[in-house]
């Protein structure tokens, strides 16, 4: 099983093999194969080059090649590499012959989907600055306490639908950074990633309130995504940020999204770790252990699971070891994709922004945190131990506070 989600309340992707043939992706179903489609992670130390140069001469001299587009995209940072690409049957034979090639998976689908109302003023920003329980529900009325710093000259890379980059809400701090979607347009069509973007940095519901938002759009439609393109997002913003000196210890990748476990995304994951960019990401909606989706259970994630106002675990949170912290993520409210418009969502969607905003947060704040372990650690260190309800069978058992006196 292969699952995607975008950890909005349903972001629900199951792959299971598929049979070849001309199908357009966009009538593809949560979790399916696409077509024809792979995803190939090669060893490191080796000429990438060379063996670009003889995929691609062996996709040419294929008597099937006129159905496959053969090489589409190609990874390369740190010791991740990497290329997906439309191939025919004998075509991927030779390349799993290869002695470089370390992986070869098929690329899948992923649909966002998003459980919405209308209505007002979030509860989990106080949440976040208090030790206390929260004294009830109401989505009004509630305090967030935190430093003036609030996250500034931090960029969080927003790996989602698209972000609306020119809401009010973001003061001029949101810009476009990179589409995966050569065919899409630049702008968010499904809501979910301005909503991640607010509770990161927005004006009203955002945590770190100075920080940069940089659109990555690795999603198109209302909710399509798949490995190759959130991979080659990754691989987008490790060369935007290394490329500015100072930049990746000053970032946090944040996805709020779920595969059913992928090599290749968790390796990419790790390799944006070991160039010093940190990725927070959902653990997943299916109250399973979070050991089951990627990237939430990639080596060097901050994985996040879910609580409701009272901390109890919400009852869609997965769980388990590869969970690093919990954090608010039901009946949040944020913003979407038009001015003007607050939306409240459920989901470790929800609660992966809020972590990421932490970390940006305690950059803006603290010394000391340039690396993606040392930054866990510190929002491991704050955390609030032994008040989440029902954690889960291996889980730690951590809210995310942030340190405010």
């Amino acid at each position: 099983m292969y699952d995607l989600r975008i950890l909005g309340l349903g972001i629900f992707a199951l792959a299971a093999p598929t049979l070849a043939g001309t199908v357009d992706p966009l009538d593809l179903q949560d979790g399916d194969v696409v077509p024809g489609k792979y995803i190939v992670s090669l060893k490191p130390e080796i000429d990438v080059k060379v063996h670009l140069d003889w995929v691609t001469g062996v996709h040419r001299r294929s008597l099937s090649r006129c159905k496959t587009v053969g090489l589409e995209k190609t990874y390369g940072f740190g010791g991740f590499n990497g290329y997906a690409g439309e191939f025919d049957d004998d075509t991927i034979a030779q390349i799993l012959s290869n002695e470089n090639v370390l992986s070869v998976e098929p690329d899948k689908v992923a649909r966002l989907t998003s459980v919405t109302q209308q209505t007002n003023a979030p509860w989990g920003l106080e949440s976040l600055s208090s030790r206390s329980p929260l004294a009830n529900s109401d989505l009004r009325g509630h305090t967030y306490s935190y430093d003036s710093t609030a996250g500034e000259g931090t960029f969080a890379y927003v790996l989602d639908s698209g972000v609306l980059t020119n809401n009010s809400e973001f003061s001029g701090r949101a810009i476009k950074g990179y589409n995966t979607w050569d065919t899409e347009p630049f702008e968010d069509n499904f809501g979910h990633g301005t909503h991640v973007a607010g509770t990161i940095a927005s004006n009203t519901y955002g945590v770190a309130k100075k920080a940069t938002i940089v659109d990555v759009k690795v999603v198109r439609g209302l909710g399509y995504s798949t490995v190759a393109h959130v991979i080659d997002g990754i691989n987008w913003v490790v060369n935007n940020a290394t490329g500015t000196p100072g930049r990746a210890a000053k970032s946090v990748i944040n996805m709020s999204l779920a595969f059913s476990p992928s090599t290749a995304l968790n390796n990419a994951v790790d390799a944006a770790s070991a160039m010093g960019i940190l990725s927070v990401v959902g653990a997943g909606n299916d109250n399973a252990l979070a050991s089951t989706r990627s990237p939430a259970s990639a080596s060097t994630s901050l994985t996040v699971g879910a609580v409701h106002w009272n901390r109890t675990r919400a009852s869609f949170s997965n769980y388990g070891s590869c969970v690093d912290i919990f954090a608010p993520g039901v009946d949040v409210a944020s913003l979407w994709n038009v001015e003007g418009i607050e939306s409240v969502n459920s989901g470790t969607s929800m609660s992966s922004p809020h972590v990421a905003g932490l970390a940006l947060y305690l950059k803006g704040l603290e010394d000391g945190l340039d690396s993606p372990a040392d930054t866990i650690a510190r929002i491991k260190e704050l955390a609030t131990p032994d008040v989440v309800v029902d954690a889960g069978i291996g889980s730690p058992n951590l809210l995310a506070y942030n340190g405010i006196a």
